[in-house]
């Protein structure tokens, strides 16, 4: 019986010789796998380490002096963090410019979540208004990770003032020809604008002390250099209750427990003027999200720790461990509010 001829493939495939083109064919298809296999043993290491954050130590910038209250909070994050995370959180301070030289540092950082920054009101709602140049933009360039805290202010004045209620200080003042004075930390933060506020709904005649830092604010309050001022209530609360100091009304939005009898501004009559220091934290644009949410879920359950809380409540603040949105929400708002008062109060800096 005669033999079928090959079809051409099939001749291919049994040519003769100590290497065919089927054995080439084979060859090639495992030379083929085992690249697919080196390749993926190359990437397997980047995509643990993505999903495997952190995996070396974390900076948080804060933008204060070692040992002022920021400072301290910034401290208790860190060890939060730190054992949630096992791996080192280390403390970097860059003060000056009202916060803006170490948040500009946090904007720059790369966004891969190993540089934090503990922000303030002044570096993320009150500075892009007041002043004409910013290294970096707080909307752009900073993304929310969570409110940390809410800090009290409060509305104290000279005691030789003879007033005790807000009302009686709008009173004083109003009639007086030359109008009050007060002071502040400095010109154009929180304290500051809470002045010019107050000026706005009350139409009284003020004149702006400011000074460097809330200590010496203070002391102008107590020795009479000035008639009065917003200040945080830790930094008061002392001189309140031995009487250096006149507390008129809290500026929140509830009462303090510290001091259950003292009415809040609007309790007292003056509506549209909320004043809350806070802190939050913050990382450059561009962070992925999942490591901002891993990052925000590691200190919301510590920080609500009842041990922790009276920790902060000590330092006279008031934890919020908010998500990312209510944050990036609350900040809006608080711009929104005092873009309005820069700009009706005519405030500004050049540098």
């Amino acid at each position: 019986m005669p033999t079928m001829p090959l079809r051409s493939s099939e001749a291919a495939f049994s040519e003769p010789g100590p290497l065919g083109a089927r054995q080439l064919y084979n060859q090639n298809i495992m030379r083929r796998q085992i690249i697919a296999c080196h390749l993926a043993a190359l990437l397997l290491p980047l995509q643990v380490s993505a999903q495997a954050y952190p995996v070396k130590p974390i900076r948080i910038i804060v933008s204060n002096s070692p040992g002022s209250a920021a400072d301290q909070l910034a401290r208790v994050v860190a060890i939060l963090l730190t054992d949630s995370f096992k791996q080192p959180v280390i403390i970097e301070n860059k003060p000056g410019a009202n916060g803006n030289i170490g948040m500009d540092a946090v904007a720059k950082a790369a966004p891969d979540g190993y540089t934090l920054g503990l922000s303030a009101p002044s570096t993320m709602t009150i500075n892009p208004f007041v002043y004409q140049k910013m290294p970096f933009d707080p909307a752009k360039d900073l993304i929310p990770i969570t409110q940390l805290t809410s800090i009290p202010f409060v509305l104290v004045a000279n005691p030789k003032l003879g007033v005790k209620t807000v009302s009686e200080l709008i009173s004083y003042g109003k009639r007086k020809e030359d109008g009050l004075n007060f002071s502040s930390a400095g010109v154009g933060n929180l304290g500051h604008l809470s002045g010019e506020l107050l000026g706005m709904q009350t139409s009284m005649k003020l004149l702006h002390i400011p000074n460097k830092g809330d200590a010496p604010a203070l002391m102008d309050v107590m020795g009479g250099q000035t008639d009065f001022m917003f200040v945080p209530l830790p930094a008061a609360s002392e001189q309140i209750r031995n009487g250096k100091l006149a507390l008129l009304a809290v500026a929140g939005a509830k009462r303090d427990p510290g001091f259950p009898d003292t009415p809040t501004l609007a309790q007292a009559g003056i509506g549209g003027v909320v004043v809350e220091g806070w802190t939050g934290l913050v990382a450059a644009a561009g962070t992925p999200a999942k490591i901002v949410e891993q990052i925000q879920a590691a200190l919301a359950d510590r920080l609500q720790a009842p041990e922790i809380r009276q920790q902060i409540l000590n330092q006279g603040s008031y934890v919020v461990a908010s998500d990312p949105a209510a944050f990036r929400s609350f900040v809006t708002a608080e711009s929104d509010k005092w873009s309005h008062v820069v700009q009706a109060s005519g405030v500004q800096l050049n540098h």
